[in-house]
């Protein structure tokens, strides 16, 4: 087969370049909407790597929508690309998301931001819709539910913090955020850390309640606190 790749000519973040190189081909109309990739051990020899760094691009492109994957056919391109799938911003948090340490404190500080913003344009209808959807929580989380439901229902809350910023931009870069993490969620979701999603998300309502009350520094630690905790377990 033809290839439409070229070998790479780095030693490091392969799977970046590889994304890199795929989106670009997208972009300039090399590849369309539709089309068929070739098989894996194709694209290994053309990029010139090995099946890992092909593996984690290819999960990358697939959760971001830009890869549909076939059983017995093959990988294709989406028939339904989105601005969203070919953003360069959302893009560059996607490729500095495997650094899970620094995702995290990013997110907390994103979050604090957003509380800012629901401060800045406070409305009690705002606040209600939120404490709706953590009084659903408190209701429907149960240690007998899978990790990924788990995990649905605990992002719940913050899709509903984020829709109060009532700024696109917040909630295009927000939901983006949510998307890297829930994987890694439904991986570390366990029945026992629901005292303490439902804990932080309390915390969060409380803070949101008050139109007039700073988020204290030692607050924004111990999100960052419990979400290292329960992500990479330390």
């Amino acid at each position: 087969m033809e290839s439409i790749f070229n070998s790479l000519n780095t030693t490091t973040n392969r799977s970046t370049e590889i994304v890199n190189q795929i989106k670009s081909n997208l972009l300039d109309g090399t590849l369309k909407p539709g089309d068929k990739l070739p098989t894996e051990a194709e694209l290994t020899e053309q990029f010139g790597v090995s099946r890992t760094p092909l593996r984690e691009a290819i999960k990358v492109l697939e959760s971001i929508g830009v890869i549909t994957i076939k059983r017995g056919s093959g990988m294709f391109i989406t028939n339904n690309l989105s601005h969203f799938s070919l953003n360069p911003l959302v893009f560059s948090l996607i490729m500095h998301s495997q650094n899970l340490d620094k995702l995290i404190e990013f997110r907390q500080h994103f979050e604090v931001m957003m509380i800012h913003v629901i401060k800045s344009n406070w409305s009690r209808e705002k606040i209600n819709r939120i404490e709706e959807v953590y009084n659903y929580q408190v209701k429907t989380l149960h240690p007998d539910l899978p990790p990924k439901r788990l995990a649905e229902i605990d992002l719940e809350f913050h899709y509903a913090v984020l829709e109060a910023t009532e700024n696109a931009l917040i909630i295009e870069i927000g939901k983006t955020i949510y998307e890297l993490y829930k994987p890694k969620m439904i991986q570390s979701k366990q029945s026992g850390s629901i005292d303490k999603t439902l804990k932080a998300h309390k915390m969060y309502l409380d803070t949101l309640r008050e139109k007039d009350t700073p988020l204290e520094e030692s607050e924004i630690e111990e999100m960052i606190r419990f979400n290292r905790e329960w992500l990479i377990g330390e």
